[in-house]
């Protein structure tokens, strides 16, 4: 089979590699769409621990074509997606439920062999059924998942003004999920101008460069914003939103940042005006809730692909996110789309 191959950071080709087998309680998916992700940027870039070489990957929707022994809720033609996380289900946090916590996690596209191949081998307790999306729709499930699992931590209450930080895809979803949760006034914040349009696409009341938001900022939310998400990665985003909540409000920060990265914050704020400060890694459980949200058709993940490439397009793809031409890139091993 052909599939993206990273050899090391910033070291990639399309090579032929072994088909994948099943072992007894495995399933082997066609992959049919496999979103690229900002974290596929940062395993790119080395900024990301990963196993190398890998082959990348974790938004993954297809049908499954070989299945193992000792799988019985699973067959050959079912279409489905898949849930990245291999925990361990021994340690301290995976026994108390936090399994995304995983002190000996692994994940499909991270550590293990992932979705920009034409087949992949995953634990059939990773797969959930899918029937009725469209692999476009499908390969969302996963970044859904993520965005569900951070607004648990934080919730949007009916009525308040929620502030997002960074129009990528995931940003974009944050503004569609405040909206659906009954969020009163959303402003989307980013440095291109096609993200802030995009994000007027999606509903937001205000989509504001920086320094609009600097000058129109205290008109549209007095006081600050009850709740700020940061979805950017980017320290300079993180240091410019904590200033935006307001006294009793929540920060969440979703945005991967560089590992090295530090931001300083005075904890005499943080006591004084009794900020929430929240972070939110992956998913948990959240998958199953993300995949009836995609079929209500109540969230437009459509309007949100803006490009769909074979494998050879691996590079483009990571070119167009960081120049910021392009919103959530899906990669097709099988050449079919939508």
């Amino acid at each position: 089979m052909k599939a993206v191959v990273l050899d090391a950071p910033k070291r990639w080709r399309v090579a032929d590699v072994p088909d994948p087998t099943p072992s007894d309680d495995e399933v082997v998916v066609a992959v049919s769409a496999c979103g690229v992700c900002g974290t596929d940027r940062h395993l790119f870039e080395g900024e990301f621990p990963a196993a190398f070489p890998l082959i990348p990957g974790h938004e993954l929707a297809g049908k499954v074509v070989a299945v193992g022994k000792q799988v019985r809720h699973l067959k050959v033609g079912d279409f489905i997606v898949v849930h990245p996380n291999k925990p361990c289900r021994t340690c301290l946090f995976c026994r108390e439920g936090d399994e995304h916590l995983c002190e000996n996690l692994q994940a499909y596209g991270i550590h293990l062999p992932g979705g920009f191949a034409q087949f992949v081998a995953v634990r059939a307790e990773n797969v959930h059924p899918a029937e009725g999306l469209t692999p476009l729709q499908a390969a969302w499930a996963e970044p859904l998942s993520c965005c569900l699992h951070g607004l648990r931590k934080v919730g949007v209450r009916t009525g308040e003004r929620v502030l997002v930080l960074g129009c990528g895809p995931m940003g974009l979803l944050f503004v569609e999920l405040a909206l659906l949760h009954g969020a009163a006034v959303v402003v989307a914040v980013d440095g291109f101008a096609a993200r802030k349009e995009a994000a007027k696409k999606v509903g937001a009341t205000w989509a504001l460069m920086p320094d609009e938001l600097e000058e129109n900022g205290s008109d549209i939310a007095p006081g600050g914003f009850s709740l700020v998400i940061e979805a950017s990665g980017n320290p300079q985003a993180v240091a410019f939103g904590l200033r935006w909540v307001r006294a009793g409000g929540r920060f969440l920060q979703f945005g991967v940042c560089p590992m090295e990265a530090a931001v300083s914050i005075a904890p005499f704020v943080i006591y004084r005006r009794e900020l929430m400060l929240v972070g939110s890694f992956s998913l948990n459980r959240e998958m199953p809730a993300a995949i009836e949200l995609l079929r209500s058709g109540r969230l437009n993940v459509s309007a949100l692909t803006t490009h769909q490439l074979p494998l050879e397009g691996y590079g483009d793809a990571l070119q167009l996110m960081r120049e910021g031409r392009a919103l959530k890139v899906q990669l097709l091993p099988d050449g079919r789309g939508q």
